[in-house]
């Protein structure tokens, strides 16, 4: 009978990757979603721990339903929380496994792995972690497999979640290359590093319920304490009593105004202009021992810093006001607005709102978010990681806070980009381009560079799909296939010239239909609302000398805009 109390504890990674731990995902669980900037993030933090001889690195808890439990404690465990952790720990492992030089380091790797049958100790063979079964014979084949992580590569047909398996086995296994080898003491330290000194907790249970309620409340952002709630209280208190009903009032009137999750991710950005380094602990201790530790007060001092910040954040970045009547109101409020909905990251907001702290004035705002914009979009187009993009966040806090004016921070070697202008060009031109995630992104961007002169304050609310002018899936005897073969369509479609902008509805209703009947429907009801695809009006025909012009000249806009 299986035990439905709840159990917590701390373990080693070469603990719970033992012969007391079989882990199966659940088949309601979601698939394998971690990306690239997940598992860079992850090695690098663990790297950084190794280098600066921590004695722990804290990879985060896993929550366990105890399946099957065995006499010797052993037992088979559904993951209910933590899968994608797990999962990209195994990936690691095996990448590791299949690099090392050590006979010994292989064979230990591939036992956390893969369980051997041992008649004598009562084990069966078996993996030590069972994905869902969609992904278990890829898994098995390219992970779990001694030298299977060898011969795994993108391919056409695979599906998203076997992409990213591989995408985090290339990323792993390029992490230990140095100069076209791979370095073995690297790769050494690492192993036993991971083995040794990495940890996790697990909570288990027997009861599915208890175990989902468990998820439920570690998960729920409404029941445990916020990091606002905790910094609330340590700088009240640090406020004369005199004075704690004002402050009080004062921090309660940001939280109302942005509410709980804004403000936690408001105090966050605080720690990055105030520190200007890579997180290294939990943000509260950071701000115990680093900030309020020299850098500024707790109490009064942070609250009225606090509430500086929250109107910068609020006014410029949420209502996208930059505070004068002129043409330069309407471009910043459409050129923030892009950026602050539809780019997946925020690092930009934190140097923002750092210059406006120094340089308030309205026309060095406009100034300064075009080369702010220039520089993420640029190194988000090159796919630099999000490790990298922390460490170019920090650079430009470091111009600013050094700058003697706002013309030294405009003209820093920062925000030269010139390196990557070919690159830049390459990835643009490629023929997979609606796959990037900044597609979409970059449409509208051109979307708001066609319509700059007009003063009209562009508001894309609502969905905004991307349209495929020639469709993805023709019909076989359609106008499509009788204009573009197979190749074409292969090399053509996914391309920036033949990519346009329209709301769901409309996008819906085009559909696969050919061009001229397309046409209509793009504008039926009234133009629509996307300069970029009002331009499609003014070709009578839809072949392949159009996409490649309008080919050449989108990307002749997007470098006028970015390189000009």
């Amino acid at each position: 009978m299986l035990d439905n109390k709840i159990e917590a504890k701390e373990i080693l990674v070469k603990d719970l990757f033992d012969s007391k731990f079989l882990f199966r995902v659940p088949e309601y669980q979601r698939q394998f979603s971690w990306e690239n900037d997940n598992f860079d993030q992850l090695f690098e933090d663990i790297k950084e721990s190794l280098e600066s001889e921590e004695d722990n690195y804290f990879l985060g808890s896993v929550i366990l339903q105890v399946n099957e439990i065995n006499l010797d404690g052993s037992g088979i465990y559904d993951i209910v929380d933590g899968q994608q952790r797990l999962t990209t720990i195994t990936i690691l492992l095996a990448v590791m496994r299949d690099l090392t030089n050590s006979t010994q380091a292989k064979a230990t790797l591939q036992e956390k792995i893969y369980q051997k049958e041992n008649e004598y100790m009562g084990t069966k063979e078996e993996v030590r972690i069972h994905v869902r079964d969609r992904e278990k014979d890829f898994f098995r084949k390219y992970v779990l497999e001694e030298e299977g992580t060898k011969k795994a590569t993108i391919k056409n047909n695979l599906s998203e979640p076997q992409q990213r398996i591989v995408t985090a086995i290339e990323v792993f296994r390029n992490k230990f290359y140095i100069d076209g080898a791979v370095n073995q003491k690297l790769l050494s330290n690492m192993i036993k590093y991971i083995l040794n000194n990495c940890v996790l907790v697990y909570v288990k249970t027997g009861n599915f319920t208890s175990a989902f309620r468990l998820f439920s409340v570690l998960n729920d952002r409404g029941m445990p304490l916020a990091t606002s709630d905790l910094l609330k209280s340590a700088n009240l208190s640090a406020v004369k009593e005199n004075n704690r009903k004002r402050y009080q009032m004062s921090w309660e009137q940001i939280e109302e105004d942005l509410g709980r999750d804004e403000l936690d991710k408001l105090i966050g950005f605080i720690r990055t202009i105030l520190i200007k380094e890579k997180p290294r602990k939990n943000i509260v201790d950071e701000y115990n021992q680093m900030i309020f530790n020299g850098i500024m007060e707790p109490g009064e001092e942070y609250i009225q810093y606090l509430d500086e910040v929250a109107n910068i954040y609020k006014e410029r970045i949420l209502n996208a006001n930059i505070g004068i009547s002129t043409n330069i109101e309407v471009k910043f409020y459409n050129l923030i607005s892009i950026m602050r909905d539809f780019i997946p990251f925020s690092d930009w907001m934190v140097a923002f709102i750092s210059f406006a702290l120094k340089y308030p004035e309205e026309s060095n705002l406009y100034n300064f978010l075009i080369i702010l914009e220039k520089s993420y979009v640029i190194n988000w187009i090159i796919g630099i990681t999000t490790t990298k993009r922390i460490v170019e966040t920090n650079r430009i806090l470091q111009v600013i806070e050094k700058s003697k004016n706002a013309k030294e921070v405009f003209n820093d070697d920062v925000f030269d980009l010139n390196d990557y202008k070919n690159e830049v060009q390459r990835l643009l031109n490629d023929s997979l381009f609606y796959k990037m995630k900044f597609c979409k992104y970059i449409l509208l961007r051109l979307d708001l560079y066609l319509c700059e002169n007009s003063n009209i304050n562009k508001c894309y609310k609502g969905t905004v799909s991307v349209e495929h002018v020639l469709p993805q899936n023709p019909k076989e005897d359609s106008e499509w296939t009788r204009t573009f073969d197979s190749n074409s369509r292969n090399e053509l479609t996914h391309k920036l010239g033949n990519l346009v902008l329209l709301s769901r509805k409309k996008n819906s209703a085009a559909n696969n239909i050919d061009f001229k009947e397309k046409i209509i429907k793009y504008y039926s009801n009234g133009i629509t609302d996307f300069e970029i695809t009002r331009e499609i009006k003014d070709y009578s025909i839809w072949n392949h000398s159009s996409i490649q012009s309008r080919q050449v000249k989108q990307l002749n806009r997007i470098l006028d805009i970015y390189y000009s």
